[in-house]
């Protein structure tokens, strides 16, 4: 089985390393998807991949992404449809 997710972090992002972390862990867990900001300033994510992978991830969201944050505010929804991303984008390296 597989799912999705779609993270939305607002608060203390820029310049944590939020962009970076999740990235490397989401290509870790092979997941694919998006790391980006949105419009609002907040930082956009959204994976697929297998279940245990992306529960494995949402655990990694929920315990805190980044050390340097001060907060770790998030909203988390999740989807049964896949959408068939083909790798990790993120709007940094």
């Amino acid at each position: 089985m597989a799912k999705r997710i779609k993270v939305i972090f607002f608060g203390d992002v820029k310049g944590t390393g939020h962009r970076f972390f999740i990235k490397q862990k989401a290509i870790e867990l092979g997941l694919k998807g998006y790391c980006q900001l949105n419009s609002n300033n907040q930082l956009e994510v959204e994976v697929e991949g297998p279940t245990n992978a992306v529960d494995e991830f949402i655990h990694f969201v929920q315990k805190g992404v980044s050390l340097q944050a001060a907060s770790n505010q998030f909203t988390l929804e999740v989807f049964d449809d896949l959408k068939g991303y083909k790798g990790m984008q993120s709007d940094i390296v």
